[in-house]
């Protein structure tokens, strides 16, 4: 089954709010100014593009190939700029960004090797990419994949693991800087609001597993949640970062 994108951008905001964490992360490898373009490849809904942007004040673009996705995304920040496009087309000059990240995009795209290419042909030299994704051992560890478990292996068949992302990188001629893990093993309290975007298939997996599997997990969930708050611990991610030589 594919998902469509358009449909799930006027809920993607329900399960994709930016991170704080994550932006502090960039500003700790990157230098952020009025002057530094950056780009948000697969931007979505442009949670991170807008807050990054208020955050540093730079100059902030956004691609993303689903029109519902950057027609919210143009309505949350009129000082970052939004374009169709996507892993074979990034439609900017040759050497025009500072800086390049995408966040949770990866596992959508399907020849990474082309990706780095079209990444490598907008960076500018000693430019930086970073990868904000999820190693396979991360996947397993989700919260939910108790109640729904082929969302492990969907998405383990989906997302390339990190040392896949690293091969394909170094392959395009890119320099291997470092990998970091954040926010892992952190207590969340997980209730009805979790619930309530289960039931409206907020994430991307929930549409590729079986119907039967979703609705006995569902029930499983609502059932463990019914009397109070569950506190789990979040699996985390993993950023990669890369250099232009």
């Amino acid at each position: 089954m594919e998902v469509d994108y358009n449909k799930i951008s006027r809920q993607y905001d329900d399960v994709r709010s930016a991170d704080l964490k994550l932006i502090s992360l960039f500003s700790e490898e990157v230098e952020m100014n009025e002057n530094t373009r950056i780009l948000d490849f697969g931007c979505g809904t442009g949670n991170y593009a807008d807050k990054l942007q208020k955050v540093t004040g730079a100059k902030i673009y956004g691609v993303d190939p689903s029109d519902g996705m950057r027609e919210k995304a143009k309505a949350k920040n009129s000082n970052v700029v939004f374009y169709k496009g996507n892993d074979k087309n990034i439609p900017f000059d040759n050497n025009f960004f500072h800086f390049i990240y995408m966040t949770d995009v990866i596992h959508h795209i399907p020849e990474i090797r082309v990706m780095f290419n079209e990444l490598k042909r907008v960076l500018k030299s000693n430019g930086k990419i970073c990868i904000a994704t999820q190693s396979h051992t991360q996947i397993e560890k989700r919260f939910y994949v108790k109640y729904f478990p082929t969302t492990a292996k969907v998405d383990k068949e989906r997302y390339p693991d990190i040392e896949k992302i690293i091969s394909s990188g170094k392959e395009e001629n890119l320099e291997y800087i470092n990998s970091v893990t954040y926010c892992d093993n952190q207590l969340v309290k997980v209730g009805k609001e979790f619930v309530n975007l289960v039931e409206r298939k907020g994430y991307s997996m929930f549409h590729l597993i079986e119907d039967s599997e979703y609705k006995q997990g569902l029930r499983r969930l609502k059932s463990e949640i019914k009397e109070k708050e569950l506190e789990l611990e979040t699996a985390g991610g993993t950023l990669v970062w890369f250099k232009k030589k």
